[in-house]
Order: C-alpha cells, then sequence, then structure tokens
C-alpha cells in the first residue's frame, strides 16, 4: 500500500466527505479512493469512516487520527513545494483573506498588479470578516484589524485602524457639526453589523468609555453603502480612517472632532491592520513574494494612517 497516497486521500475525504469530490480533486476514479481508504483501515484496524448510502462522515477514532496526522501531512507538502520550486518560477496556489472595506479598496487592485507579476501563481481570495484559521491551513495569508494579535505568526503592520466621524460638507452646512458626544443622540447616523453585532460608538467621560444611545437610520455589513450615505450628505458615520482617506483628501468628507473627546468603537484598545502569516510558510517561494509585495504594496497605500 501507498501509505502517503493513502494517507492524502483519507485527509482530503475528511474534509470533503465526499468519494466523488476526493476523487475530482486527486483526478483518479472513486474507486481508487475507496480502495486506498480500505486498505488504510485494514491496516490500521478500524473504521475511519461510517458510510452510508447517503452519507460518509468521520468516526471518533477517524477524528482523532485526523488530527495526528493534519501537520505532518502540512509539512511534507510544504517541503516538496520547497524542493520543486527552488529552480523554478513561483508557482501554487496562495489562499488569501482579507476583511471586507479594506479588501475592496487596497487588497484587490494591489493583488492585480500581483498576479502580473507573477502570472504563474494561482491566487484565492476569500474577502470575509469570519477569522480563518492560519494554523490549520485554511489560509495562508491573513489581512486583518486587530489590536491583539494571535501567538505563533509573523504579523507585519500595513496602517492603522483608528475610527473616524465624519460628515459631507452639505450636511454640516445644513444642520451643523455636533460638538458634544451627547449631539450624536439626535443626529442621523449609520452603523456598521459585524458578524457579532452592531458596532456600538462609545465616548470617554469621567475616565469611562461608555456606549452612546443612537437611533441608526441605517445598518448594514456593507461599508461602501454606508459611505455612500454619508457622501450624499444623508448623517454621519464612524468609519475607519484608511475608508475615508480619499473622500476626506479630496473634500466629499470633513472629520468632525468633538469637544468632549473621541470617539470608539473599541474603548483604549489601539487597532492596525496586519499582514499575518506562518513562519515556516515564508519559505516557499510562492508565500514570500507575495508577502514581500502585498507588505510593500499596502503599506505604501495606508501605512502613514
Amino acid at each position: 500500500m501507498d501509505r502517503l497516497r493513502a494517507l492524502r486521500y483519507f485527509a482530503k475525504l475528511a474534509q470533503t466527505l465526499s468519494f466523488s469530490e476526493t476523487a475530482d480533486y486527486f483526478r483518479v476514479p472513486s474507486s481508487s479512493v475507496s480502495r486506498r481508504i480500505k486498505d488504510l483501515e485494514a491496516d490500521l484496524g478500524a473504521a475511519l469512516f461510517v458510510r452510508t448510502t447517503r452519507s460518509v462522515s468521520l468516526t471518533d477514532l477517524g477524528k482523532l487520527y485526523l488530527d495526528e496526522i493534519a501537520t505532518a501531512l502540512q509539512s511534507i507538502e510544504m517541503a516538496d513545494e520547497m524542493v520543486q520550486a527552488q529552480s523554478a518560477a513561483p508557482t501554487g496556489t496562495v489562499r488569501i483573506t482579507a476583511m471586507p472595506g479594506y479588501a475592496e479598496l487596497y487588497v484587490l487592485p494591489a493583488l492585480q498588479r500581483l498576479r502580473i507579476l507573477y502570472p504563474d501563481i494561482e491566487f484565492d481570495l476569500n474577502i470575509t470578516n469570519q477569522i480563518l484559521s492560519l494554523s490549520n491551513n485554511e489560509a495562508d495569508i491573513a489581512i486583518r484589524a486587530s489590536a491583539a494579535l494571535p501567538d505563533q505568526v509573523i504579523a507585519r503592520r500595513l496602517g492603522g485602524h483608528a475610527f473616524v466621524l465624519v460628515a459631507s460638507p452639505d450636511y454640516i452646512k445644513r444642520n451643523g457639526a455636533p460638538r458634544m458626544s451627547d449631539d450624536l443622540s439626535d443626529c442621523p447616523v449609520f452603523m456598521y453589523r459585524t458578524p457579532s453585532g452592531v458596532l456600538n460608538w462609545q465616548a470617554r467621560k469621567g475616565g469611562i468609555w461608555k456606549v452612546i444611545d443612537l437611533k441608526p437610520k441605517y445598518v448594514s455589513n456593507h461599508g461602501p453603502s454606508l459611505l455612500e450615505s454619508v457622501v450624499e450628505g444623508r448623517g454621519l458615520a464612524l468609519l475607519p480612517d484608511w475608508g475615508v482617506a480619499t473622500e476626506i483628501a479630496d473634500g466629499r468628507l470633513q472629520k468632525i472632532d468633538l469637544e468632549d473627546g473621541r470617539l470608539s468603537t473599541s474603548g483604549d484598545s489601539e487597532f492596525g491592520v496586519y499582514l499575518l502569516y506562518h513562519p515556516p510558510k515564508f519559505r516557499l517561494q510562492k508565500i514570500r513574494v507575495s508577502v514581500d509585495f502585498l507588505v510593500s504594496d499596502l503599506q505604501s497605500a495606508t501605512g502613514k494612517l
């Protein structure tokens, strides 16, 4: 039995829970996958999957076995890629996850330039607020806003992630700008919804951060629509500085500083935008050139914020 091939089939089948999808991935008949799995189970003397006519699922022993071999398989794949790539142009797939808004404004244009430089690399970009795991190999590179960085990763700072209160010059001309945080309760505001809920606005009073009681006119997890509403003069929004830098620079928006202190969505926590990756993966040529390019390009775009 080709043990390594059987283990690779096993790991992929554990992910897809489909013999046909696993067979398509390896470009082999489904019977080949089934035969290798049966040989592996016979060699181990244990059932790794429960099979019915409608479904495939891991047994408890199968889950334990997957946990034990996953890191080893990943190390083998990385070693294979490193050896194969030493004398060739960067190739293979680079999986990137990036947060919405920042991805549309900065990552997508940077990725277009990167694809021109390295046409043999396949890029898989997942734009999401969900935290995909670097350790579990769900992504190779993650671009996130964070104040507490995860352990065992390299974090390259791309720029700031402070929230600023903005309105259009037309709105301010018609309604005036709020002077105090309490004034915001009577203003039309637009608020962002995260996977955990609406992102509350906070003001520091008496040394304590307190949530402002607001009645938003519009709530969405789609940042561009919030920005459009503010640019059109419909109200105010508290948005990331990198998300409104262009509009402030060209005069379509104005930053509003309150007299009783700054606003926040996270209290005293200092957020930044970071590019994250695991150190061993940087040895892969495709990851190294992608990381170096993206850090340089995105720092140039947002590093001064």
